[in-house]
């Protein structure tokens, strides 16, 4: 059972949550659930990583959010209609731990502990959104997710600075909400002054400091 129930919950609530959830397994590339979808419960990722995405007008998708192993998935869709207004693809093969909607109302209401925690992840994931959505410049902005990226998915093992998985540059572009061509260029100036390295496709964080700074817009 993922670390968060165990942290959070009693060890009768958490029998309880084994007891009633389900383990999903699903591969690269395939949805875990779409927007317009009904809400059914709550995910929490026991291996791998997932890009939460929107639909733009033009019917493209934008990638908001990027989770990977213990991080929750899901709550987007609740109140309201109780539908899903995001979609969830996994970016490589992974396990999540499912939640009935049911089951996990039963638990918030008898874990503080475990309600306080989600309260304070809602209200984290809706700062981060208000930040971005501010009109930051698009170097910050491309540093942001740049950041996320090496915050969510961490550095390859035995590597002390390559990101353990890089978003192809059309997707940087995507979550940044600019071009290709605006990302190579962010990429090549951040390489410049020494705060990345570029491998192929991989990228290299040799600064992590200078990378924050400029996140947040102090350089």
């Amino acid at each position: 059972m993922n670390e968060i129930i165990k942290k959070y919950c009693t060890e009768e609530w958490s029998e309880f949550i084994a007891f009633h959830s389900d383990n999903v397994k699903v591969e690269a590339g395939d949805y875990i659930f779409k927007a317009g979808e009904d809400t059914l419960g709550l995910y929490i990722i026991e291996s791998g990583k997932v890009k939460v995405v929107i639909n733009n007008n033009d019917q493209s998708e934008r990638i908001i959010r990027l989770i990977s192993t213990k991080d929750v998935l899901g709550h987007r869709g609740f109140g309201g209609d109780w539908k899903y207004s995001v979609s969830a693809i996994a970016l490589e093969d992974s396990v999540l731990t499912f939640i009935p909607l049911k089951i996990f109302n039963y638990v918030v209401k008898a874990n503080p502990e475990f309600g306080y925690y989600m309260m304070m992840f809602f209200a984290e994931e809706l700062r981060e959104s208000e930040r971005l959505a501010t009109n930051l410049p698009i170097r910050n902005v491309i540093a942001s997710v740049i950041y996320n990226i090496y915050k969510v998915f961490g550095l390859e093992k035995g590597s002390e600075t390559k990101l353990s998985f890089t978003l192809s540059r059309k997707d940087i572009a995507n979550q940044a909400g600019t071009r290709y061509e605006t990302v190579v260029r962010v990429l090549a100036d951040l390489k410049k002054e020494g705060v990345i390295q570029i491998d192929g496709k991989a990228i290299h964080i040799l600064n992590v400091e200078k990378l924050v700074n400029i996140k947040n817009g102090i350089e």
